[in-house]
């Protein structure tokens, strides 16, 4: 067992059988826990010995220089892009990240958390994060917090995003001059990113306002071809295929092919991302691009000026920051029918 004055936050939660992040809410009195949840985690830390010791973790997090960077997955290449820059915009602060992966496991992305939470970062980012919003306005009542993919949630949390509405008339727009008769939407399983929901309801709203028929597909079980095909064996001729991401736009490149060889019309095709598999000649992804460097700069800038504010007055906290930045779209082969 710890000694009383070295139980920790994370011994609480442990010893409650609660996150961290709860304990942090309990603990400073928020309403937003059930007063007899509150009461029990009081208990086990009053059992434990624990106390806080605020003085201590301000000082520790104004000397901290190292930002926690909490990625879902490594498989995008769009997230090594967004980390790249991340850490090149800390850098030019005299900062440096420390890149952990949660997952799409609830409980591995709560170890990374909480590691996190341990060593006492400046502040924590978290790209694409599928967390509730209950759970992230916990969290930034422990720690600075932006997430960068998503609309804020509220509390303490600010936030960095593409314009999704923007991003999606573009592509309908761009569509819509080709002559296509209707949209697919080739989406992550709802675990797999935390855009998919708004990204699915932007373009959704400007196909109906441009007169066109719109249908979504979810990838299950990593198998982006089986919902690529029903899309386009159930959409009309002409209808258009929109992938969530330049990953999945290449599943589609490969099951387009395969209908080329069977003498199937061709496929107007568009993603999101714009990494650097979209510019490869052999995919050719006509494909949405998102100021990453623009929106990495702007998740450390408002992070620190939220780490400096708590430092002088954690009573005095500014509202929650929502940062948007217009896309633009790339244009390649793919959409060229």
């Amino acid at each position: 067992m710890a000694h009383p004055g070295n139980v920790t936050q994370a011994d609480v939660a442990n010893s409650a059988g609660v996150s961290r992040s709860l304990v942090s809410l309990a603990l400073s009195g928020s309403p937003k826990v059930a007063a007899e949840t509150r009461e029990h985690i009081l208990s086990v830390a009053a059992s434990l010995g624990y106390r806080a010791n605020t003085a201590a973790s301000a000082l520790a997090r104004r000397r901290s220089t190292t930002i926690g960077l909490v990625l879902p997955n490594l498989r995008n290449a769009f997230f090594e892009q967004v980390s790249r820059s991340l850490d090149d915009a800390a850098a030019q602060r005299g900062l440096t990240t420390f890149v952990t992966v949660g997952a799409e496991d609830q409980e591995r992305l709560r170890r990374a958390i909480d590691s996190l939470l341990g060593v006492r970062v400046l502040g924590i980012i978290l790209v694409s994060p599928w967390l509730t919003d209950g759970q992230l306005v916990a969290l930034g009542e422990e720690t600075p917090t932006c997430v960068v993919g998503r609309s804020t949630p509220g509390g303490r949390v600010d936030a960095v995003h593409i314009d999704e509405r923007h991003a999606a008339e573009a592509i309908v727009s761009h569509l819509l001059a080709r002559g296509v008769s209707s949209v697919g939407y080739v989406a992550p399983g709802l675990r797999d990113d935390a855009s998919r929901l708004v990204r699915e309801r932007s373009l959704a709203r400007a196909a109906r306002r441009a007169g066109l028929a719109f249908t979504t597909e979810e990838v299950s079980d990593d198998d982006a071809g089986a919902a690529i095909r029903r899309l386009l064996s159930s959409g009309p001729p002409g209808t258009a295929l929109v992938a969530h991401n330049d990953m999945l736009a290449i599943d589609a490149v490969a099951v387009m092919r395969e209908r080329g060889r069977a003498g199937a019309d061709r496929t107007a095709l568009v993603s999101y991302d714009n990494t650097y598999l979209a510019r490869r000649a052999e995919f050719s992804l006509t494909s949405l691009d998102q100021p990453v460097h623009h929106l990495a700069h702007e998740a450390v800038r408002l992070l620190t000026a939220r780490a400096a504010a708590l430092v002088r007055d954690p009573h005095a906290l500014p509202a929650p920051q929502d940062t948007s930045a217009a896309g633009h779209l790339v244009v390649r082969t793919s959409s060229v029918v």
